[in-house]
């Protein structure tokens, strides 16, 4: 991954050309400067969680479906498997760091930062809009603050979280599909009105 990849994310064309109206019950921020890490292990090795919880400076979530927040994000996928979210400055220290305490034990690190991006979708209207393209039941009495998946979003496979009760949702895509699902987006979320941005984050 270059350092310029990890800081940009492709869809400035889309920014500079898409329509934000005035009155908007859906803001959409694409955020740059992110770092993302797949990571591999058998939770089942109390060892190996614990050194990896020690190194992340956070919970390692265990219960499916969840994410925890701190330095990073780290999103469960499955029952050996983590995306960790981090800012593109500390993704290279991150990788050494984990790769080092994780030397001993049977498990895999990658730096998948330059196939990913990161949509910030919040606002009033902002789980309508997504379950327009999504068959998760998106109420929050089921998918609440802490919670992740694996998911379908129009075509797009993603990594959907819900991060407050404002809504507030975390939206990860392919690199290869974001102008894509950013112009879905700004199709489903126009009647409600839409406002897109880019925010960087640390």
């Amino acid at each position: 991954m270059s350092e310029s990849t990890a800081r940009r994310h492709g869809l400035e064309p889309f920014l500079a050309s898409a329509e934000s109206a005035a009155q908007a019950r859906v803001e959409i921020r694409v955020v740059s400067n992110r770092g993302f890490l797949n990571l591999r292990l058998d939770q089942g090795d109390g060892a190996a969680v614990k050194d990896t919880t020690q190194v992340l400076g956070q919970p390692l979530p265990l219960a499916s479906n969840t994410c925890t927040a701190g330095d990073h994000r780290v999103y469960w996928l499955g029952p050996d498997e983590w995306l960790i979210e981090t800012g593109a400055d500390r993704a290279a220290r991150l990788v050494s760091e984990l790769s080092e305490a994780l030397a001993r034990y049977h498990a895999a690190l990658n730096d998948v930062s330059g196939g990913h991006v990161a949509l910030c979708v919040s606002g009033i209207d902002a789980r309508t809009v997504l379950a327009k393209g999504c068959t998760l039941d998106l109420h929050p009495r089921e998918f609440g603050p802490g919670q992740c998946a694996r998911t379908g979003l129009a075509k797009a496979v993603v990594v959907l979280a819900a991060i407050d009760d404002a809504p507030t949702c975390t939206v990860i895509v392919g690199r290869s599909f974001s102008d894509y699902l950013c112009r879905w987006l700004a199709h489903a979320a126009r009647p409600h009105g839409v406002h897109f941005s880019m925010v960087r984050e640390t």
